[in-house]
């Protein structure tokens, strides 16, 4: 064969070869346009869940399971589904990159557990208001309703300045010292526009509730704030760690957001367009 010939012949595989590879690869990139809307949903969906779920952390009222979608599985059986654990019922969660989706279902998981061994020490937390009678000033009552049958579930200081608003705080804040202390001085610090605390939980009404009047407790707001802390690190089983964990959460959602955010903008990248075409080939 003549050297032209081979010229022509190698110039024609080339182009051959050139071409079909282009066609793949805009075939692939079709269906990646027409899959991008669909993926940047999810991706954006998953960025915005987590970010309620880092806030909740943040604010101290951590989401529990009771705060989603509830299936019930049976006469005695009732299962909850958060966000990423609903798209994997789905099938959904196929669609996300499956490092991701396995971390984020992960993570939900970590957090709602969290929430649930936080709020599971409530009764103790509530048992540290009122372990000492002593530090409050007469005129302080126990209230009892119709749902909770313990007579000392919702306690109230006495009101010696008559307020009648108060701060509505989660008894979750009690993970939380610095932010307990601010609100105690916060208290403290009133002039003519008095304010009370109040702790709560979930329910209506709730199952436990502590109302701290101003000028209803004895002794300085350290004082006490240092006697409840205390209280509670003798008393609640792991309640250091537990304190400590939910900063450890948040970096997870930071590092998680991070990607998520990615790929909500550009669900699928240059390369992995190539790579997927030429996987696509062999299949």
């Amino acid at each position: 064969m003549s050297q032209t010939w081979q010229t022509v012949l190698l110039s024609l595989a080339t182009s051959l070869i050139v071409s079909f590879l282009t066609f793949v690869l805009g075939l692939k990139s079709g269906k990646n346009q027409t899959d991008r809307a669909k993926l940047q949903n999810l991706y954006k969906n998953l960025y915005s869940h987590f970010s309620e779920l880092k806030e909740s952390l943040q604010y101290d009222r951590p989401k529990s399971w009771e705060s989603y979608k509830k299936v019930e599985r049976g006469l005695y059986s009732i299962e909850y589904y958060p966000p990423v654990k609903e798209l994997k019922r789905t099938g959904d969660l196929l669609f996300i990159k499956k490092k991701i989706a396995d971390n984020a279902l992960s993570l939900e998981l970590q957090i709602v557990n969290y929430s649930y061994e936080l709020m599971k020490h409530i009764p103790e937390i509530h048992a540290a208001f009122i372990s000492n009678m002593g530090v409050y000033k007469e005129g302080y009552i126990f209230k009892k309703y119709q749902k909770n049958g313990d007579e000392k579930a919702h306690f109230e200081t006495a009101n010696p300045k008559r307020c009648n608003t108060f701060w509505p705080k989660n008894y979750c804040l009690l993970y939380n010292r610095e932010e307990t202390e601010k609100l105690f001085q916060q208290m403290q610090k009133q002039d003519d526009a008095l304010t009370a605390i109040e702790f709560t939980c979930d329910g209506n009404p709730a199952d436990y509730s502590v109302r701290i009047y101003p000028e209803g407790i004895k002794i300085g707001w350290r004082e006490y704030v240092d006697y409840i802390f205390l209280w509670l690190e003798k008393n609640v089983n792991g309640y250091t760690e537990l304190c400590s964990r939910k900063k450890s959460l948040i970096l997870q959602i930071d590092k998680l957001n991070k990607k998520l955010e990615r790929k909500a903008k550009e669900p699928v990248g240059f390369w992995e367009t190539i790579i997927g075409a030429f996987a696509d080939m062999f299949r």
